[in-house]
């Protein structure tokens, strides 16, 4: 049983073995020479947030304004969840260390594509109570969109720095207060993996997978971790979370796109186009009645250029499909991974997305790769207000809760619906992209520079990706033009209501 609470104690910053000094000296002189000590025990999410809190207090009480807070751990782990919940709690900002990627061909787990200068002086401008401009970084474009001012006010004196790089030496030298967050969607998978693993008779210690799955992390994350102030347990599971849940109607009733723009807030009002491919990874020899289940796989999404998780199938109740409010992005270091462990690609979906959201609401029209009709998905977080969104656009009765790679399989003749026949059928595109993955993470892990052998693989993603792009071309359009009448509405609205 875990304490029910804890005192944070500084020791002077040369020296860990002297006697420490309760956080309850007042001194000024604690600035430079004096730093938390390490909590000896590791917590959980609750508990560690409250931990936090608690330090972030003693600082502030103790050593004055700033207070730099830095959270690290491996992809998927909470960091950007209990960032956002101390913010909320200390009414402070959290900047992502992602804003500060450099290159357009950044690798994601690659501390080399940090801008550590540009983060450097960003730290030292808070620190010393000076405005500074901080990144702001588009995944999408892979490139920076703008600098955003940042400046740390007395009321609160509190910034949060966090991403998987935030411990290391270069970085926790300039902060506070160090915290490490390990487990979540990070531990979930190594649990599939070793379940996956007994159901086809090969073990695997939790070790052996790490140094496959997670290269990166073992090499470059993971050792930076025990210097922290706090560790943090995150077991909990985002899709059993109400509050990190969305609340998914999915249907392939056809609604015009100016209903779908009328039940949205037009002030907030915004829509975009998007892209992506679902790959399916199976360990061969798992026990199956010979038809492709997405239970048996582990999904991985392509999305302009990033890698995002799905371990586990979303939960459905009723009508409603519940999945976590975020995708789990993962390096494509982790993909290779799991291929290496003897993971193959089964099948894939090519879809596009037309995506209309004001902030509440979000419905996404997915036009999927050999499918005639597309499928409306609307998410929100409320329960309530998604199901009314459904009913105003007159889906009730329309639903499905079957996963887009049930309603691809049941398309199919009875007799290609195995995994073996669909993985057949699809045999060229799925090398390509397992080619694509295997040389992209082992020249990471590597850390060599590119090879010219690099741009054909890339050209066979672009040219995947290509027929989805013509197909979706007119959606584009027509979104602009829906997009330009409606606003044209609301002006002419407005200027009607003037004149009255």
């Amino acid at each position: 049983m875990e304490p029910v609470s804890a005192t944070w104690c500084f020791i002077p910053s040369d020296s860990c073995h002297s006697d420490s000094v309760t956080a309850t000296t007042d001194s000024s002189s604690f600035r430079d020479t004096m730093k938390l000590a390490p909590m000896p025990d590791s917590y959980d999410l609750d508990r560690g947030l409250l931990l936090a809190i608690q330090a972030i207090q003693a600082l502030l009480e103790n050593k004055g304004l700033p207070v730099i807070v830095g959270i690290g751990g491996p992809s998927g782990s909470g960091k950007t969840s209990l960032a956002h919940k101390m913010a909320n709690i200390v009414g402070c900002e959290v900047v992502s260390l992602e804003s500060y990627f450099k290159l357009k061909d950044f690798k994601y787990d690659d501390f080399n594509s940090i801008d550590l200068i540009l983060l450097s002086k960003n730290i030292d401008d808070i620190r010393n109570g000076r405005r500074t401009k901080v990144p702001v970084f588009d995944l999408e474009t892979g490139s920076r969109s703008g600098f955003k001012e940042l400046e740390v006010s007395d009321d609160c004196g509190v910034i949060i720095f966090e991403g998987v790089y935030a411990l290391r030496p270069e970085i926790r030298k300039s902060l506070d207060l160090w915290i490490a967050v390990v487990g979540g969607v990070h531990s979930h998978l190594i649990s599939r993996v070793q379940r996956d693993k007994s159901r086809v008779g090969s073990f695997m210690s939790q070790n052996e997978i790490m140094m496959t799955v997670f290269p990166m992390f073992q090499q470059y994350i993971e050792p930076h971790l025990v210097h922290a102030h706090l560790k943090i347990r995150n077991d909990f599971d985002p899709v059993l979370s109400p509050e990190s849940s969305l609340f998914v109607l999915k249907s392939n009733k056809q609604v015009a796109h100016q209903d779908i723009i009328n039940i949205l807030d037009p002030a907030k009002f915004c829509s975009s186009v998007q892209n992506f491919i679902d790959m399916y990874l199976r360990l061969p020899g798992i026990p199956t009645n010979g038809q492709l289940s997405e239970s048996d796989c582990i999904r991985v999404r392509i999305c302009e250029g990033r890698f995002a998780l799905l371990i586990r199938e979303p939960i459905r109740e009723g009508n409603f499909i519940i999945q976590p409010k975020v995708d789990f992005d993962i390096s494509v270091n982790t993909v290779a991974g799991l291929l290496n462990l003897g993971y193959q690609a089964v099948a894939y979906i090519e879809a596009s997305a037309l995506i209309y959201q004001d902030g509440k609401i979000l419905i996404e029209v997915d036009h999927l790769q050999d499918v005639p009709s597309p499928y409306l998905q609307i998410k929100g977080i409320n329960k309530e207000s998604v199901a009314a969104a459904g009913s105003t656009l007159n889906l009730d009765g329309s639903y499905t809760t079957k996963s887009y790679l049930e309603i691809v399989v049941e398309r199919l003749p009875l007799v290609e619906r195995s995994y073996s026949e669909i993985q057949l059928h699809q045999a060229a595109r799925l090398q390509g992209l397992v080619e694509y993955i295997q040389s992209q993470g082992s020249s990471t892990t590597s850390e060599s520079s590119p090879s010219r052998d690099a741009a054909p693989l890339e050209g066979i993603i672009e040219e995947m990706q290509c027929r989805i792009r013509r197909l979706e071309r007119w959606h584009t359009i027509n979104t602009v033009l829906w997009t330009f009448m409606m606003s044209a509405l609301v002006g002419y609205s407005l200027y009607q209501r003037r004149r009255q």
